[in-house]
């Protein structure tokens, strides 16, 4: 036990802690597809910012030597899903779209890969999170500010908080995309010394609540609550319970102080009398969805009718799915239902395992720390923050098409460093 402890320990600590170059051009371009400038910028508009930075990214990786494939056990998952897109695109409803849809994921695959073959040790693991957090950080303020100044929508009969820019700002993606985060922030708090460090976490915390509430979004508010719940359970001895207590506590005290109009959205998820009619035919409109998907799905049980919202809504009104009178050009709305329907049953087990080998990662990566002695460390934590991720993303699921959220990809690739730097001699 105490060799295999000295040995991660050799590993995960490099004598050069200085992050490499590539590594942060990795977390400058997270910053950029997150916070993307060039939307809510007026003097950026029009500039080909992420793509530019982009290739000089790959450039530079391609000159040190990082733009390979590393072996890791989440690859044949992620370029399994990248080749189905491309191999069941004749079977689309247009073919085109489906090209152009796998070509978009095939992007995120590169940063995928990026991640997998730059980082090689703890420390620099640390970084690649930390800057995806502190990324967050800088939207959420930005977000914030705004929403101060009076951007926001005005839906389902409440004022909702949206973020800064305008591909993923809608209120229920924004207050997704906040509360995915949080594990990481955990995570990061629970093994940071720096106290300054430390304070921006639980601000980010005290920010990300605020968001939630704020977005009026029922699903970022149940996830919120479940993060909260695993945070509580993660505790060990007598902390499990006063964490619980504390938690149940804050709870209490933020229902009471919450807006009404935000207390009446909430409300209708066991109030069928709460909140607008819209409100609920929302919910509706996600059910019918998700039996859309699966009535396509009986039609094209193998190939599905085709990667990427625009075949899905194409064969949905040309083929009159829907109930006569109830016609819906509009997504499925429901992550189960998007992949059988766009991927068929082929694109369903690619998914299921991939889900299956981040798992099996973080799992055998934790049982080792354990074992070692190293159950406090960051990769042990981390591991965790994977898990509840997932799970937070299967729950977004739900009420959104989550499927094409870069977050997949990005636990694949930190799922699959975990491994690579708790077994250096296996995987090497």
């Amino acid at each position: 036990m105490g060799n295999d402890a000295a040995t991660y320990e050799n590993y995960s600590n490099n004598t050069d802690t200085s992050p490499s170059l590539v590594l942060l051009m990795i977390c400058f371009y997270i910053f950029l597809y997150i916070e993307r400038p060039w939307e809510s910028i007026s003097v950026l508009h029009g500039f080909p910012i992420e793509r530019t930075f982009a290739v000089i990214m790959i450039l530079v990786a391609f000159l040190s030597n990082r733009f390979k494939i590393v072996a890791s056990p989440t690859n044949k998952w992620i370029y399994g899903l990248l080749a189905l897109h491309f191999i069941l695109s004749p079977f689309a409803f247009k073919t085109g779209d489906a090209v152009d849809q796998g070509i978009e994921y095939g992007k995120m695959v590169i940063l995928y890969m990026l991640m997998l073959a730059t980082v090689d040790d703890e420390d620099s693991l640390r970084v690649l999170v930390k800057g995806f957090v502190f990324a967050m950080f800088i939207y959420v303020l930005h977000s914030l500010w705004e929403y101060h100044n009076g951007r926001h929508f005005f839906r389902m009969g409440i004022h909702r908080m949206i973020g800064v820019d305008s591909t993923n700002n809608d209120p229920n993606s924004f207050g997704g995309s906040v509360v995915l985060s949080l594990p990481f922030v955990y995570a990061l708090l629970r093994t940071e010394k720096k106290l300054a460090y430390r304070w921006s976490y639980y601000c980010y915390f005290g920010m990300a609540v605020l968001c939630v509430v704020l977005t009026g979004s029922r699903t970022s508010s149940v996830a919120l609550l479940f993060t909260v719940l695993l945070l509580g359970l993660a505790q060990k001895g007598k902390r499990k319970i006063v964490a619980l207590a504390i938690a149940a506590l804050a709870v209490c005290v933020l229902w009471t102080v919450m807006p009404d109009e935000k207390q009446e959205r909430i409300r209708t998820l066991w109030d069928k009398d709460a909140g607008p009619a819209n409100a609920h035919e929302s919910a509706e409109g996600r059910l019918e969805g998700f039996e859309v998907s699966l009535k396509m799905f009986a039609r094209e049980p193998l190939t599905g009718v085709g990667a990427g919202e625009k075949n899905f809504i194409g064969y949905r009104m040309v083929n009159r799915i829907d109930k006569a009178g109830h016609e819906s050009p509009t997504a499925s709305h429901i992550l189960y239902g998007e992949v059988l329907s766009e991927l068929g049953l082929f694109g369903a087990i690619v998914f299921l395992g991939l889900l299956g080998s981040i798992v099996r990662c973080c799992t055998r990566v934790r049982s080792h720390l354990l074992e070692a002695g190293l159950d406090t460390g960051f990769s042990y934590l981390l591991g965790g923050a994977i898990i509840a991720c997932l799970l937070l993303l299967l729950i977004f699921g739900i009420g959104g098409h989550n499927f094409y959220r870069p977050h997949w990809l990005w636990l694949a690739a930190w799922s699959g460093i975990l491994v690579k730097i708790s077994f250096p001699r296996v995987e090497s």
